[in-house]
């Protein structure tokens, strides 16, 4: 069983480069890492027109 309620493990391996940066801004920014990566899934599922929900319940950033 999961120890996560609302999130799913996702393990995958991306660019050194492109990792480096968004690790980086996440420690700069305070912006969690997982919350960024929900922005970019959910940037591109909206730009390809791929229907999705979103199953969390904590409170979203304004857009």
């Amino acid at each position: 069983m999961s120890d996560l309620k609302y999130r799913e493990r996702l393990s995958s391996s991306v660019d050194k480069g492109l990792y480096k940066a968004v690790y980086n801004h996440s420690l700069d920014s305070g912006v969690p890492l997982s919350r960024i990566l929900d922005a970019a899934i959910e940037q591109y599922l909206r730009e390809k027109e791929i229907p999705y929900t979103r199953e969390t319940p904590y409170k979203q950033e304004k857009r």
